[in-house]
């Protein structure tokens, strides 16, 4: 093959499976046959450029038209528009005056469209036109890369990525600017974790001949590439959402092939970092990438606003086409009359009217009654959501200052790290309603910021000193002799307690099995020394260096740095090898197995076989699956006995804890085992489970020799105590869910006072198991037993009357007003029994009884499980989920709210999320303020545009028994028209975004002002029925009044009588003041004066201002109407005042909040009903 030929054919691959796959396809058939050599097939794959616009120039119109009218309110309004030019039933002499607020809504709903799709063209131009380094062949000797578009790479081709560039296609490393074949990503793009992952070049392609394929600097291929690579191919699977997992094989030739995995790829959308350059071949383009494979759309959330007033627009609607045929039906009985007959000013047309008359009139009383649909109430909505979110961003106090521990400076997370960020202001008044936080622990309610505070190791207990990387011994014996050794004087006479500094360096046995201990943590994670520490530990100094550790786990560095501080470093490590320096002395590794921590299997191995070839087996993990794991012979009962003591002991204290364990593998094991292993794993392509991977590696991971335990501390966030404090006096259930032991789970739940001094805990997870061996019946008399007892022991007292009870099938459990709260802990297997016998909803009863609920042991797919059953279960909760991991991403999207914190694990749960905060204790603010304020400003809003329009629409129909139900209007169309979008917009919209009944400083004093929210008090069936009353009677007095006493005022001065149009301006009027004063008094004149802006209408202001009586009778009309909406609160003010309504008081009289001592004080009405 000449060279010509080798750079054209090296340029593509053969893929043997149809383009496009099932996302999560599993059939072994559709797996993609990489072969270098041939180009026959390239292009049926997508194109690598990225096209997320949803316009053009030449769709946007038709496009976006279309999408607009989907909407039902839209499509209504364009129906009232087309009728208003029928001249049967027109009444604004054929002009389509309803066009003008129906394009008004259209065209800012376009131009919103427009500036979010400029947006993603921008986006997608920025990554399309982005350079690359394409490889090319330039003569017939040189083979080297010249720049290309990130849109114009194909499948198969060879590109060269730079340090700190951006992946443009999803490639498999071939080549890599590190001696070892090791480069280093960020995957914060795609993750969101922003820890630095390593990926490795295939060992086989570091070593010569194919290492020597690139030059050092891999600017070009040198010539021996062509006879190596060409007989060279991948086997990978069909594009996946998998960011985590990749299947494929890489085959050198028919007898040799290996396997590939993730660490051999790079995906697209992540940087390259502390790595001079890489090559690959690129094996997904465009939409087949992982990135654009998880491209999909955040679940939509519908807020329960939303499904009220549909709910209500349905009844609205009803009501209308009611009316309709009343008036209809009406107008044709009156018709019918001998009355109408007789009378000689009615019209021939009229006395003869057919069925096709009763249809037009139909039509015209739709007409007139078009405004009953509110048109202004979605854009009003969008308006007032956006620039509530806007207050939220810029609120003071939801911001980190720069003297918080956790404020960055890091410019690629400052803004995510330090403001609140809102995605999805849709949910803005949900904020209002919840009910039920569930919320991670690590991260969240903790800073994950990991620190080494003891270990246990042979029988002893230590405890560490990070500054100067000392262990404190705790042991009485061994304190006694050691200090007896060192200092003579100063051993005690008696048997002490004190604690003692020894150094590793010099403790007397410090070979095994601390050593052991501490050599583990040191190789047994997915940790490695940052590239530039390495580099600068390699540079002559005489300075020491402190090295500095990368990787995904904060638990795992935490480890690691403090094996170094003790005397155990990690040096150095790759894919086959790690170098760890034990007191000072260099030893290698030789890496045969890494068995990363995953959520299921709850541990993590490494396989090494140490410089005396001797292969040992390190793991640590979970005390639950180690400890199943020991061996019986090669350990003492005595020492398993007391590292579960101890465990107990750092539980109590909030810390983290980790079982080491360890064994020796014989060679002969190994090769065996290795042989089914590597065979499976060669043959994941082919269809391989993960399940099957991971029962094979359990049997090795058996037969494990105790070695110690380690116990990582984990501080408390900042602000977390309190926050949860609020919330627990808001009336709030704030569940917690860890993967951490019940006893840690328990200890940092009193920490962050999630559980009170004087709450009872009921601990399900302790209880007897075998509720869980039984019958369904069984688990359900378990779960009543145990809240007797519960009520029991909490000292509740005997039950009352007034009592409340649990129902389960075997009977009524009393609940009695409990005077202490009551807590539930549950593990996983609490939540495995509860999902297996289908007693979801038995377990969700007693979880209500409880004011916090604690799950330990609980892995994500349980996270996600537990939010999506208090869902389904108790529909008419509003949920909220908050977390910072990656982990947390199922349950954020599971809740009705999903809060993300921008925090050391990276940023993706923030991205998942429709709230991102900088810390948890803003949560708080966001709900207790932000939540509750918006949540009753929507409401009152949702409430007034109803009122407002039924205010305005309904004389239309009462004057129809003036006018034999003729259809006749009494308004000017104009005025009629502008009514929503002209008088009566601004006032409500300033009221909706700035109006606060309570100060913030008050809710946060009194956070049980929050349960007004969930439990509906701003918003409801029997408020809107309040309101449409209200309406009912303002309606009947504005057009009644003046229609009966308007004609008896005298003569105008121009000798005219007061005809229809006199009465429809005065009815006008009233309408515009009586709607506007309902909420507001300021604007009263700035919606009047409103009014004389328009054309022939002018002059009929001017000519109804002449008459006093019609002024007068406005003045009556207004008062008068407003009577009931006044009364109840002139009565709630001075005779029956809620909590409310006194903290209102309170905050006029401005006082001070802090200076009282008890709720008692405050509210002199009984305790039961107190803030």
């Amino acid at each position: 093959m000449s060279s010509n030929s080798f750079v054209s054919s090296i340029s593509h691959i053969v893929i043997s499976s149809k383009p496009g796959a099932n996302k999560d396809s599993d059939d072994p058939d559709a797996f993609r046959s990489v072969q270098f050599g041939t180009n026959e097939q390239s292009q049926i794959f997508p194109s690598n450029a990225v096209k997320t616009a949803i316009y053009t120039a030449y769709n946007f119109l038709p496009k976006n038209l279309f999408k607009q009218f989907t909407r039902f309110s839209n499509i209504y309004f364009l129906v009232i528009t087309v009728l208003q030019l029928l001249p049967q039933v027109t009444s604004s002499n054929g002009v389509p005056t309803m066009v003008v607020p129906l394009m008004f809504i259209i065209v800012v709903s376009g131009v919103r469209d427009v500036m979010e799709d400029v947006q993603r063209h921008q986006a997608d131009a920025e990554q399309n036109r982005a350079q690359v380094q394409k490889f090319t062949f330039s003569d017939g000797k040189a083979r080297s890369f010249h720049p290309a578009t990130c849109e114009e790479l194909k499948v198969g081709e060879l590109v060269r990525v730079g340090e700190n560039e951006e992946l443009p296609a999803d490639i498999a490393l071939v080549a890599s600017g590190s001696p070892n074949g090791q480069c280093y990503v960020m995957t914060a793009n795609l993750d969101g974790e922003s820890s630095l992952k390593p990926r490795f070049v295939q060992p086989e392609l570091c070593r010569p001949p194919y290492r020597d394929c690139f030059p050092s600097d891999g600017q070009q291929l040198t010539a021996q590439a062509t006879t190596l690579l060409s007989s060279v191919f991948i086997e990978c699977e069909p594009p996946n959402r998998s960011i985590d997992k990749f299947k494929g094989t890489l085959v050198l030739s028919e007898t040799r092939s290996l396997s590939l995995d993730i660490s051999h790829v790079l995906l697209r959308g992540t940087h390259l970092k502390d790595t001079p350059w890489v090559i690959g071949v690129v094996i997904y383009t465009g939409d087949d990438t992982r990135v654009r494979q998880n491209a999909s759309e955040t679940p939509i959330k519908a807020s329960w606003l939303s499904h009220f007033i549909n709910q209500i627009t349905v009844w609205i609607v009803v009501v209308q086409v009611v009316i309709l045929i009343v008036a209809v039906v009406v107008e044709a009985q009156l018709v019918g009359s001998s009355s109408v007959q007789r009378n000689p000013f009615i019209p021939d047309e009229i006395k003869d009217s057919t069925f096709v008359d009763f249809v037009w009139l139909f039509l015209a009383y739709m007409l007139l009654f078009s405004n009953f649909v509110p048109i202004s109430l979605q854009v009003t909505i969008d308006f007032t959501r956006y620039f509530q979110a806007r207050a939220i961003t810029n609120d003071p106090g939801m911001r980190l200052s720069p003297s918080s521990p956790s404020f960055s400076t890091s410019s690629n997370t400052v803004d995510k790290k330090h403001v609140v960020c809102v995605q999805s202001s849709e949910l803005n008044e949900e904020l209002g309603l919840v009910e039920h936080i569930f919320t991670d622990k690590t991260g969240t309610l903790t800073c994950n910021r990991m620190a080494f505070r003891s270990c246990h190791v042979d029988g002893e207990t230590f405890d560490f000193d990070e500054k100067d990387g000392s262990l404190l011994i705790l042991e009485k014996a061994v304190h006694e002799v050691i200090v007896g050794a060192l200092n003579p004087e100063e051993a005690p006479d008696k048997p002490s307690r004190r604690r003692n500094t020894i150094a590793l360096s010099s403790f007397p046995f410090k070979s095994t099995p601390m050593q052991r201990f501490l050599i583990n943590l040191a190789v047994n994670n997915s940790i490695w020394p940052s590239a530039s520490s390495t580099s600068q530990a390699s540079t002559k100094s005489s300075k020491p260096v402190k090295k500095e550790y990368a990787g995904p786990s904060p638990d795992e560095r935490a480890l690691v740095i403090a094996a170094a501080q003790a005397g155990v470093e990690l040096c150095d490590r790759n894919n086959t090898r790690v170098v760890v320096r034990v007191y000072g002395k260099d030893a290698e590794l030789e890496i045969l197995h890494l068995f990363e921590f995953t959520s299921d299997r709850k541990k993590s191995s490494i396989l090494c076989r140490e410089p005396s070839g001797r292969i040992i087996l390190m793991t640590k993990g979970a005390d639950s699956v180690i400890m199943e794991a020991l061996s019986e012979s090669a350990n003492k009962p005595s020492t398993v006995l007391q590292a579960k003591e101890q465990m107990k002991l750092y539980s109590a204290n909030g810390l983290r804890v980790l079982c080491i364990a360890e064994r020796e593998v014989s060679a002969d094991e190994y090769r065996a085992w290795n042989a089914r292993y590597s065979a499976l794993k060669n043959n994941t392509t082919r269809g391989a489970s993960e399940e099957e991977l991971a029962k094979i590696i359990s049997e090795l991971e058996c037969r494990l020799t105790f070695v110690g335990v380690s116990a990582i501390e984990d501080k408390i966030q900042e602000g977390a105590p309190e926050a949860l404090e609020k919330f627990r006096a808001a009336g709030i259930k704030v569940w917690m869910l860890t993967g951490d032991r019940a006893d840690t789970a328990t200890n940092v739940a009193h920490a962050v006072r999630l559980v009170s001094a004087d709450m009872r805990l009921l601990r399900l997870c302790e209880s007897s198991s075998s509720w869980m061996e039984g019958s369904k019946q069984d688990a359900i008399d378990f779960l009543e037993k145990e809240l007797r007892r519960a009520r029991e022991e909490s000292e509740l007292g005997g039950s009352d009357s007034n009592s409340s009870s649990i129902t389960f099938k075997s009977g009524a459990v009393p609940l009695p007003k409990a005077r202490a709260g009551l807590a539930l802990l549950i593990d996983d297997t609490v939540v495995e029994a509860v999902t297996g016998f289908g007693i979801e909803k038995e377990f969700l009863e007693l979880c209500m009884e409880c004011e916090s609920v604690l799950c330990a042991r609980i892995s994500p797919k349980q996270k996600e499980l537990i939010v999506g059953m208090v869902r389904n279960f108790c529909p008419d909760k509003v949920t909220l989920s908050i977390g910072d991991g990656a982990n947390d991403v199922p349950m954020i999207q599971g809740a009705h709210i999903g809060v993300g914190i921008a925090g050391e694990e990276g940023h993706q749960a923030s991205d998942a999320s429709d709230y991102s905060l900088p810390a948890f204790r803003f949560l708080q603010r966001l709900l207790l303020v932000h939540g509750r304020a918006m949540n009753r400003r929507i409401a009152v809003l949702t409430l007034y545009v109803f009122y407002k329009n039924v205010l305005l629409v309904l004389p239309q129909f009462v004057y129809g028994a003036y006018c034999l139900y003729s259809g006749q209007s009494t308004y000017f169309d104009t005025l009629l028209q502008l009514f929503n979008i002209g008088f009566t917009a601004l006032p409500i919209l300033v009221f909706s975004i700035k109006d606060d009944d309570i100060s913030a400083r008050t809710v946060l004093f009194y956070p049980r002002l929050y349960q007004d929210g969930y439990h509906h008090v701003f918003l409801n069936r029997r408020r809107f029925a309040y309101w449409m009353f209200e309406a009912v009677v303002g309606s009947a007095l504005i057009i009644l009044v003046p229609a009966e006493l308007l004609p008896l005022a005298p003569w105008s001065g121009t000798g005219r009588d007061n005809d229809l149009w006199a009465l429809g301006m005065a009815q006008n009027l009233a309408v515009v003041v009586l709607a506007t004063s309902v909420l507001f008094w300021w604007v009263v004149t700035f919606a009047i004066s409103s009014m004389i802006a328009f054309g022939r209408e002018f002059y009929g202001i001017l000519y109804v201002g002449a008459i006093t009586n019609a002024l007068l009778l406005t003045f009556f009309c207004c008062i008068t109407g407003l009577t009931p909406a006044f009364l109840p609160k002139v009565w709630q003010v001075f005779f029956a005042p809620d909590p409310r309504t006194i903290c209102r008081e309170r905050d006029q009289l401005l006082v001070d909040f802090s200076k009282k001592k008890s709720h008692e004080t405050i509210f002199p009405i009984d305790q039961e009903d107190t803030i």
